[in-house]
Protein backbone atom coordinates (compact mmCIF):
# COMPACT_ATOMS: atom_id res chain seq x y z
CA UNK A 1 0.00 0.00 0.00
CA UNK A 2 1.09 3.46 -0.92
CA UNK A 3 0.62 5.11 2.12
CA UNK A 4 1.73 8.60 1.02
CA UNK A 5 -1.47 8.37 -0.98
CA UNK A 6 -4.03 6.78 1.08
CA UNK A 7 -6.02 8.87 3.89
CA UNK A 8 -6.43 7.50 6.86
CA UNK A 9 -8.91 7.75 9.14
CA UNK A 10 -7.41 8.28 12.84
CA UNK A 11 -8.81 4.84 14.06
CA UNK A 12 -6.82 3.31 11.04
CA UNK A 13 -3.75 5.17 11.23
CA UNK A 14 -3.51 4.48 15.52
CA UNK A 15 -4.50 0.90 14.62
CA UNK A 16 -1.56 0.50 12.16
CA UNK A 17 0.72 2.17 14.58
CA UNK A 18 -0.14 0.10 17.21
CA UNK A 19 0.24 -3.03 14.86
CA UNK A 20 3.27 -1.78 14.28
CA UNK A 21 4.93 -1.18 17.48
CA UNK A 22 3.42 -4.62 18.85
CA UNK A 23 5.34 -6.41 16.33
CA UNK A 24 8.47 -4.35 16.22
CA UNK A 25 8.60 -4.24 20.26
CA UNK A 26 7.13 -7.34 21.27
CA UNK A 27 8.92 -8.32 24.42
CA UNK A 28 11.12 -5.33 25.63
CA UNK A 29 12.46 -4.46 29.22
CA UNK A 30 12.87 -0.87 30.11
CA UNK A 31 14.84 0.41 32.67
CA UNK A 32 13.37 3.69 34.13
CA UNK A 33 12.02 5.60 37.78
CA UNK A 34 8.06 5.61 38.45
CA UNK A 35 6.29 8.86 38.68
CA UNK A 36 2.73 10.06 38.46
CA UNK A 37 1.39 6.83 39.83
CA UNK A 38 -1.97 6.20 40.46
CA UNK A 39 -4.59 3.29 41.07
CA UNK A 40 -8.51 3.67 39.75
CA UNK A 41 -10.98 1.92 40.94
CA UNK A 42 -10.46 -0.54 38.55
CA UNK A 43 -7.45 -2.06 40.42
CA UNK A 44 -4.91 -1.34 37.26
CA UNK A 45 -1.52 0.62 37.84
CA UNK A 46 -0.84 3.89 35.56
CA UNK A 47 2.32 5.16 36.29
CA UNK A 48 5.18 7.77 33.69
CA UNK A 49 8.48 5.74 33.42
CA UNK A 50 11.00 8.22 32.93
CA UNK A 51 15.09 8.99 32.87
CA UNK A 52 16.84 12.09 33.12
CA UNK A 53 15.98 12.59 29.04
CA UNK A 54 12.70 11.23 28.17
CA UNK A 55 9.06 9.76 29.82
CA UNK A 56 7.14 6.60 28.62
CA UNK A 57 3.47 6.03 29.95
CA UNK A 58 3.13 2.85 31.17
CA UNK A 59 -0.10 0.64 32.55
CA UNK A 60 0.15 -2.64 34.85
CA UNK A 61 -3.05 -4.44 34.63
CA UNK A 62 -4.85 -5.72 37.81
CA UNK A 63 -4.22 -9.46 37.24
CA UNK A 64 -0.07 -8.69 36.40
CA UNK A 65 -0.03 -6.40 39.39
CA UNK A 66 -1.20 -9.23 41.91
CA UNK A 67 2.18 -11.14 41.27
CA UNK A 68 4.41 -7.91 42.49
CA UNK A 69 6.12 -8.05 45.62
CA UNK A 70 4.99 -4.71 46.57
CA UNK A 71 3.41 -2.29 46.04
CA UNK A 72 5.32 0.29 43.43
CA UNK A 73 5.73 3.97 44.53
CA UNK A 74 6.84 7.31 42.98
CA UNK A 75 10.42 7.67 42.90
CA UNK A 76 11.11 3.60 42.69
CA UNK A 77 14.00 2.46 40.24
CA UNK A 78 12.36 -0.72 38.14
CA UNK A 79 13.15 -2.64 35.56
CA UNK A 80 9.73 -3.61 33.40
CA UNK A 81 8.88 -6.19 30.88
CA UNK A 82 6.04 -5.94 28.18
CA UNK A 83 5.39 -4.37 24.83
CA UNK A 84 5.26 -1.13 23.19
CA UNK A 85 1.30 -0.40 22.08
CA UNK A 86 -0.42 2.27 21.32
CA UNK A 87 -4.07 3.25 23.16
CA UNK A 88 -6.09 3.88 20.19
CA UNK A 89 -9.18 5.50 22.09
CA UNK A 90 -6.13 9.00 22.46
CA UNK A 91 -3.37 8.38 20.58
CA UNK A 92 -1.16 7.77 23.42
CA UNK A 93 1.62 5.33 23.03
CA UNK A 94 2.36 3.00 26.36
CA UNK A 95 4.47 0.16 27.72
CA UNK A 96 2.22 -2.54 29.01
CA UNK A 97 4.01 -3.74 31.61
CA UNK A 98 4.03 -7.95 31.87
CA UNK A 99 6.47 -8.10 34.89
CA UNK A 100 8.26 -5.45 37.66
CA UNK A 101 11.34 -6.00 39.03
CA UNK A 102 12.54 -3.34 41.75
CA UNK A 103 16.32 -1.64 41.15
CA UNK A 104 15.95 0.45 44.63
CA UNK A 105 14.38 4.01 44.62
CA UNK A 106 15.05 6.51 42.22
CA UNK A 107 17.35 9.17 41.81
CA UNK A 108 15.01 12.22 42.79
CA UNK A 109 14.26 10.25 45.83
CA UNK A 110 18.00 9.54 46.33
CA UNK A 111 18.75 13.09 46.31
CA UNK A 112 16.18 14.24 48.77
CA UNK A 113 17.05 12.17 51.29
CA UNK A 114 21.07 13.23 51.13
CA UNK A 115 19.58 16.65 51.34
CA UNK A 116 17.16 16.12 54.54
CA UNK A 117 20.48 14.29 56.26
CA UNK A 118 22.59 17.31 55.41
CA UNK A 119 19.71 19.39 57.45
CA UNK A 120 18.89 21.50 54.54
CA UNK A 121 14.79 20.86 54.93
CA UNK A 122 15.04 21.75 58.57
CA UNK A 123 12.51 24.17 60.01
CA UNK A 124 14.30 25.48 62.27
CA UNK A 125 16.96 26.74 60.08
CA UNK A 126 14.99 28.24 57.45
CA UNK A 127 14.17 32.56 58.14
CA UNK A 128 11.65 34.24 58.69
CA UNK A 129 10.03 36.42 56.55
CA UNK A 130 9.02 39.94 56.98
CA UNK A 131 5.64 40.90 58.17
CA UNK A 132 5.49 43.43 55.53
CA UNK A 133 7.34 43.33 51.67
CA UNK A 134 8.11 46.59 50.26
CA UNK A 135 10.19 45.09 47.38
CA UNK A 136 9.93 41.81 46.30
CA UNK A 137 12.12 40.23 43.47
CA UNK A 138 11.03 37.46 41.16
CA UNK A 139 13.63 34.81 39.96
CA UNK A 140 11.71 33.43 36.53
CA UNK A 141 11.40 33.66 32.64
CA UNK A 142 10.26 37.41 32.01
CA UNK A 143 8.05 36.15 28.46
CA UNK A 144 6.38 33.39 30.98
CA UNK A 145 3.16 34.06 32.31
CA UNK A 146 3.74 33.41 35.84
CA UNK A 147 5.66 36.83 36.47
CA UNK A 148 2.45 38.29 35.14
CA UNK A 149 0.14 36.41 36.82
CA UNK A 150 1.83 37.32 40.33
CA UNK A 151 2.70 40.82 39.58
CA UNK A 152 -1.48 41.46 38.55
CA UNK A 153 -2.55 39.85 41.80
CA UNK A 154 -0.02 42.30 43.84
CA UNK A 155 -0.86 45.34 42.13
CA UNK A 156 -4.64 44.42 43.28
CA UNK A 157 -3.67 43.42 47.14
CA UNK A 158 -0.92 46.25 47.58
CA UNK A 159 -0.10 48.62 44.72
CA UNK A 160 2.69 50.68 46.90
CA UNK A 161 4.62 47.37 47.19
CA UNK A 162 7.30 46.55 44.31
CA UNK A 163 8.12 43.82 42.32
CA UNK A 164 11.35 43.59 40.05
CA UNK A 165 11.67 40.68 38.06
CA UNK A 166 14.97 38.99 37.31
CA UNK A 167 15.09 36.66 34.60
CA UNK A 168 16.36 33.30 34.43
CA UNK A 169 15.51 30.45 32.45
CA UNK A 170 12.75 28.09 34.13
CA UNK A 171 12.91 25.05 31.96
CA UNK A 172 15.89 23.04 30.08
CA UNK A 173 19.54 22.16 30.59
CA UNK A 174 20.87 25.43 31.40
CA UNK A 175 18.01 26.60 33.80
CA UNK A 176 19.01 25.18 36.89
CA UNK A 177 22.36 26.49 36.41
CA UNK A 178 20.81 30.34 35.96
CA UNK A 179 18.63 29.70 38.57
CA UNK A 180 21.87 29.38 41.13
CA UNK A 181 23.96 32.21 39.19
CA UNK A 182 20.44 34.49 39.77
CA UNK A 183 19.89 33.87 43.91
CA UNK A 184 23.80 34.56 44.36
CA UNK A 185 24.17 37.32 42.30
CA UNK A 186 20.96 39.16 43.80
CA UNK A 187 22.78 38.23 47.28
CA UNK A 188 25.90 39.64 46.76
CA UNK A 189 24.25 42.83 44.85
CA UNK A 190 22.36 43.27 48.30
CA UNK A 191 25.61 42.73 50.33
CA UNK A 192 26.75 45.83 48.16
CA UNK A 193 23.83 47.78 48.42
CA UNK A 194 23.00 47.80 44.93
CA UNK A 195 19.61 46.05 45.38
CA UNK A 196 16.83 46.40 48.76
CA UNK A 197 14.97 43.24 48.05
CA UNK A 198 13.00 41.99 50.96
CA UNK A 199 12.03 38.83 49.41
CA UNK A 200 13.15 36.46 46.20
CA UNK A 201 10.63 34.32 44.95
CA UNK A 202 11.23 30.79 42.43
CA UNK A 203 8.59 31.04 40.19
CA UNK A 204 7.02 29.32 36.82
CA UNK A 205 3.96 27.66 36.09
CA UNK A 206 2.72 24.23 35.85
CA UNK A 207 4.24 21.36 34.30
CA UNK A 208 5.23 18.05 33.40
CA UNK A 209 7.85 16.07 36.41
CA UNK A 210 10.64 16.94 33.23
CA UNK A 211 9.90 20.83 32.75
CA UNK A 212 10.27 21.39 36.95
CA UNK A 213 13.71 19.07 36.85
CA UNK A 214 15.54 22.56 37.25
CA UNK A 215 14.13 22.84 40.61
CA UNK A 216 14.76 19.54 41.52
CA UNK A 217 18.10 20.21 41.73
CA UNK A 218 20.51 19.41 44.51
CA UNK A 219 23.04 22.45 44.05
CA UNK A 220 19.94 24.85 43.27
CA UNK A 221 18.64 23.43 46.77
CA UNK A 222 22.27 24.83 48.88
CA UNK A 223 21.93 28.11 47.21
CA UNK A 224 18.43 28.47 48.49
CA UNK A 225 19.99 27.54 51.96
CA UNK A 226 22.62 29.85 51.66
CA UNK A 227 20.95 32.70 50.53
CA UNK A 228 20.54 35.57 53.32
CA UNK A 229 17.34 36.82 52.00
CA UNK A 230 14.42 35.05 52.38
CA UNK A 231 13.56 32.76 49.76
CA UNK A 232 9.87 31.65 48.40
CA UNK A 233 8.90 28.92 46.20
CA UNK A 234 6.10 28.93 44.20
CA UNK A 235 6.27 26.46 41.43
CA UNK A 236 3.86 24.71 39.41
CA UNK A 237 0.16 23.70 40.48
CA UNK A 238 -0.60 22.90 43.97
CA UNK A 239 -0.03 19.01 43.49
CA UNK A 240 3.13 19.88 42.36
CA UNK A 241 6.16 19.26 44.89
CA UNK A 242 9.91 20.11 44.21
CA UNK A 243 12.93 19.63 46.17
CA UNK A 244 13.15 23.50 45.74
CA UNK A 245 10.06 23.90 47.63
CA UNK A 246 11.32 22.07 50.81
CA UNK A 247 14.27 24.01 50.82
CA UNK A 248 12.89 27.29 50.49
CA UNK A 249 12.07 29.04 53.52
CA UNK A 250 8.21 29.03 52.42
CA UNK A 251 6.80 27.08 50.14
CA UNK A 252 3.39 28.96 47.85
CA UNK A 253 1.05 26.46 46.21
CA UNK A 254 0.25 28.51 43.67
CA UNK A 255 1.49 32.08 41.90
CA UNK A 256 -1.72 33.36 43.35
CA UNK A 257 -1.24 31.86 46.75
CA UNK A 258 2.41 33.05 46.80
CA UNK A 259 1.00 36.90 46.22
CA UNK A 260 -1.93 36.58 48.61
CA UNK A 261 1.01 35.42 51.20
CA UNK A 262 3.50 37.66 50.89
CA UNK A 263 1.40 41.35 50.29
CA UNK A 264 -1.13 42.69 52.61
CA UNK A 265 -4.70 43.18 50.99
CA UNK A 266 -4.92 47.12 51.66
CA UNK A 267 -8.93 46.64 51.90
CA UNK A 268 -8.32 44.43 54.60
CA UNK A 269 -5.92 46.35 55.91
CA UNK A 270 -7.99 49.75 55.57
CA UNK A 271 -10.83 47.72 57.42
CA UNK A 272 -8.81 46.23 60.10
CA UNK A 273 -6.85 49.77 60.54
CA UNK A 274 -10.56 51.97 60.98
CA UNK A 275 -11.46 48.59 63.72
CA UNK A 276 -8.31 49.31 65.63
CA UNK A 277 -8.62 53.01 65.52
CA UNK A 278 -11.90 52.54 66.58
CA UNK A 279 -10.75 50.04 69.72
CA UNK A 280 -8.09 52.57 70.54
CA UNK A 281 -10.26 55.93 70.72
CA UNK A 282 -12.20 53.52 72.98
CA UNK A 283 -9.78 52.29 75.08
CA UNK A 284 -8.46 56.06 74.85
CA UNK A 285 -11.72 57.58 76.29
CA UNK A 286 -11.95 55.04 79.39
CA UNK A 287 -8.42 55.55 79.75
CA UNK A 288 -8.90 59.04 80.38
CA UNK A 289 -12.19 58.61 82.11
CA UNK A 290 -10.22 56.50 84.69
CA UNK A 291 -7.81 58.45 84.87
CA UNK A 292 -9.58 61.63 85.38
CA UNK A 293 -11.77 60.18 87.80
CA UNK A 294 -8.68 59.37 90.00
CA UNK A 295 -6.74 62.78 89.59
CA UNK A 296 -10.35 63.72 91.40
CA UNK A 297 -9.58 61.62 93.87
CA UNK A 298 -6.83 62.55 94.24
CA UNK A 299 -7.38 66.42 94.43
CA UNK A 300 -9.80 65.50 97.19
CA UNK A 301 -7.20 64.08 99.59
CA UNK A 302 -4.68 66.29 98.55
CA UNK A 303 -7.29 69.05 99.77
CA UNK A 304 -7.47 67.50 102.58
CA UNK A 305 -4.30 66.89 103.18
CA UNK A 306 -2.73 70.72 102.01
CA UNK A 307 -1.15 72.92 104.56
CA UNK A 308 -3.51 75.71 103.40
CA UNK A 309 -6.36 73.64 104.32
CA UNK A 310 -4.68 72.79 107.61
CA UNK A 311 -3.91 75.92 108.06
CA UNK A 312 -7.66 77.65 106.94
CA UNK A 313 -8.46 74.81 109.54
CA UNK A 314 -6.56 76.00 112.24
CA UNK A 315 -7.17 79.44 111.69
CA UNK A 316 -10.96 78.49 112.03
CA UNK A 317 -9.86 77.08 115.40
CA UNK A 318 -7.71 80.10 116.43
CA UNK A 319 -10.92 81.97 115.55
CA UNK A 320 -13.01 79.68 117.71
CA UNK A 321 -10.53 79.64 120.27
CA UNK A 322 -10.13 83.61 120.35
CA UNK A 323 -13.60 84.10 120.76
CA UNK A 324 -14.32 81.67 123.55
CA UNK A 325 -11.25 83.83 125.73
CA UNK A 326 -12.89 87.17 125.05
CA UNK A 327 -16.47 84.98 126.25
CA UNK A 328 -13.99 83.72 129.09
CA UNK A 329 -12.58 87.52 129.79
CA UNK A 330 -16.35 88.95 129.44
CA UNK A 331 -17.36 86.55 132.28
CA UNK A 332 -14.24 86.90 134.18
CA UNK A 333 -13.95 90.24 134.48
CA UNK A 334 -18.18 90.59 135.42
CA UNK A 335 -17.56 88.51 138.06
CA UNK A 336 -15.25 90.31 139.25
CA UNK A 337 -16.29 93.40 138.94
CA UNK A 338 -19.86 91.56 140.74
CA UNK A 339 -17.49 90.70 143.53
CA UNK A 340 -15.55 93.92 143.21
CA UNK A 341 -18.75 95.44 144.12
CA UNK A 342 -20.18 93.64 146.77
CA UNK A 343 -16.90 94.12 148.36
CA UNK A 344 -16.87 97.84 147.89
CA UNK A 345 -20.32 98.06 149.36
CA UNK A 346 -18.95 95.82 152.26
CA UNK A 347 -16.11 98.17 152.50
CA UNK A 348 -18.00 100.95 152.47
CA UNK A 349 -20.51 99.72 154.83
CA UNK A 350 -17.97 99.59 157.88
CA UNK A 351 -15.32 101.95 156.64
CA UNK A 352 -14.82 104.99 158.94
CA UNK A 353 -15.23 107.47 155.91
CA UNK A 354 -19.03 106.45 156.04
CA UNK A 355 -19.10 107.26 159.74
CA UNK A 356 -17.88 110.37 159.63
CA UNK A 357 -20.13 111.19 156.82
CA UNK A 358 -22.51 110.61 159.20
CA UNK A 359 -21.05 113.84 161.24
CA UNK A 360 -18.77 111.46 163.39
CA UNK A 361 -14.96 112.49 163.70
CA UNK A 362 -11.82 110.28 164.33
CA UNK A 363 -9.20 111.73 166.71
CA UNK A 364 -5.50 109.96 165.82
CA UNK A 365 -2.25 110.92 167.09
CA UNK A 366 0.66 112.05 165.36
CA UNK A 367 2.05 108.46 164.96
CA UNK A 368 -1.36 107.78 163.52
CA UNK A 369 -2.83 105.38 166.14
CA UNK A 370 -6.50 105.85 166.83
CA UNK A 371 -7.93 107.19 169.93
CA UNK A 372 -10.62 105.09 171.09
CA UNK A 373 -10.39 105.94 174.74
CA UNK A 374 -10.11 109.17 176.13
CA UNK A 375 -7.05 107.88 178.86
CA UNK A 376 -4.98 107.26 175.42
CA UNK A 377 -4.32 110.83 175.12
CA UNK A 378 -2.37 112.55 177.33
CA UNK A 379 -2.88 116.46 178.51
CA UNK A 380 -1.78 119.16 176.27
CA UNK A 381 -1.11 116.35 173.68
CA UNK A 382 -1.51 117.69 169.92
CA UNK A 383 -3.50 115.27 167.98
CA UNK A 384 -5.65 115.26 164.72
CA UNK A 385 -9.46 115.15 164.41
CA UNK A 386 -10.45 113.71 161.09
CA UNK A 387 -13.76 115.18 159.71
CA UNK A 388 -15.84 114.33 156.84
CA UNK A 389 -14.71 117.93 155.58
CA UNK A 390 -10.76 117.54 156.80
CA UNK A 391 -8.48 117.74 160.05
CA UNK A 392 -8.42 119.62 162.82
CA UNK A 393 -5.48 120.12 164.65
CA UNK A 394 -6.09 119.91 168.68
CA UNK A 395 -4.74 120.31 172.15
CA UNK A 396 -5.90 117.95 174.53
CA UNK A 397 -7.12 120.25 177.41
CA UNK A 398 -9.01 117.67 179.44
CA UNK A 399 -10.61 114.38 179.54
CA UNK A 400 -14.32 113.71 180.52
Amino acid sequence: MNHSQHIFSVAELAAAARTVLEGCFALVSVAGEISGLRQPVSGHLYFTLKDEAAQLKAVLFRMQRRQLKRQPKDGDQVICRGRLSVYEQRGDCQLVVDGLDFQGAGSLHLAFERLAEEGLFDEAKKKPLPPFSSHITLVTSPSGAAAHDFIRVARDRCPQARISIYPASVQGTNAAGELREALAKINRQTALGRMDTDIIVLCRGGGSFEDLAAFNDERLAREIRRSVIPVVSAVGHEIDWTIADFAADLRAPTLSAAAEMLLPDNAALADRTAALTQRLRQAMHALLADKQSRLERLEHRLRQQSPVQALALQEQRLVELERRLAQAMDRLISTKAQRLARAAGLLDAVSPLATLARGYAVAVKKNGAVITAAEQAELGEEIEVLLRGGRLRCAVAGAV
